[in-house]
């Protein structure tokens, strides 16, 4: 089979200074490496050969392919600063006045040197390698009590309430800039905002599953109000059929009702898409409902012992109204407001 190469110049979509250049590599439709804010209209892969539309836009993705064997070698100009170290690019309401990005993945931490980082991937999960959770262990964990640094649990020998809350992105997060305070979790009320409260919001959501890891799906706030995204709530694209906000079924697992291949993440992912894997709980060395249920903690304390989390299971996105035992490992998926 022949292979081709190419190498494109791509211009970057808005004025900016102190520009960087950036190389990318795609090989067998996918965009390997880079997070390119250009779009090219076309390419032409040689005399005689098949054109194909390539679209690249953020943070990642080839739409389709010509040959499994094209390699593309591309050039871009794109402002450093445009989008966060760690942060993507879909925008979400949060209240009638701000806006958040999420973070690439959720957190995660190694006790052995106190590392904070996010995972590399939206559908990356630790699973059962929780247990594990030491101040010695060398490995990774993604379920967290209640907040971090000076927030006690309450036991029968320290009885005392618990301390002022601690949040998570106070820490430096080592692929998410690795500076103190560029982050924060969501509170309750900002996350009943985006399950509920922001404009078309029953159908910004839907359960899901992807690569074989099931969650839920939030879609930015633009995702019917601008051109290049098109809305999959009334058909196909590129393969990918998309149903929001699906109720429950008793006869069926309703996460499998979006099932889409890592290629067909990628696509909704570009435009904006954010996955929150279903990656269980941890009480004490235990680790259950792993790809089954999914709880975020939120900071909104509920009373001296709980605190209000955000629950997904596949009948089921639950923001409002539901705390949990703050010594419950719980997944954790920090935000950056938009100014």
């Amino acid at each position: 089979m022949k292979k081709f190469f190419l190498s494109l110049a791509v211009f970057v979509m808005a004025l900016c200074a102190n520009a960087q250049t950036n190389q990318y590599f795609w090989y067998n439709g996918n965009l390997m490496m880079g997070n390119p804010i250009a779009q090219i209209d076309s390419v032409t892969f040689g005399e005689g050969e098949p054109a194909d539309t390539l679209h690249i836009m953020l943070p990642r993705t080839i739409i389709k392919t010509v040959h499994d064997t094209v390699y593309i070698t591309i050039h871009d100009t794109v402002c450093p600063n445009d989008i966060p170290e760690g942060a993507l690019a879909g925008e979400f309401s949060v209240s009638a006045t701000k806006k958040i990005r999420f973070s690439k993945g959720n957190l995660q931490y190694q006790a052995s040197t106190g590392t904070w980082r996010f995972a590399d991937n939206q559908y990356d999960v630790i699973g059962y390698a929780n247990s594990n959770i030491s101040t010695t262990y060398n490995g990774w964990i993604d379920l967290f009590g209640w907040g971090t640094g000076d927030n006690p649990i309450k036991t029968s020998t320290s009885p005392s309430a618990y301390s002022s809350f601690v949040d998570w992105g106070n820490n430096a997060i080592s692929n998410g800039g690795n500076e103190i305070n560029q982050w924060r979790s969501l509170t309750k009320d900002e996350w009943v905002y985006i399950a509920h409260e922001r404009t078309n919001a029953a159908n910004l959501f839907g359960f899901a599953n992807i690569n074989g890891i099931n969650g839920l799906i939030l879609l930015p706030d633009n995702w019917t109000s601008t051109g290049d995204i098109p809305s999959f709530s009334t058909g196909a694209d590129n393969g990918v059929t998309w149903q929001s906000n699906m109720y429950y079924n008793s006869s069926s697992n309703n996460f499998s009702q979006n099932t889409f291949t890592i290629d067909q993440w990628l696509l909704l992912e570009s435009k904006g898409a954010i996955f929150l894997p279903a990656a269980g709980y941890r009480k004490g060395t235990y680790v259950g409902n792993l790809n089954a249920h999914g709880s975020y903690w939120t900071p909104t304390i509920y009373d001296e012992d709980e605190a209000y989390d955000c629950e997904i299971e596949d009948d089921r996105f639950y923001p409002q109204d539901y705390e949990q035992s703050r010594d419950l490992g719980q997944q954790v998926r920090l935000v950056q407001d938009i100014e």
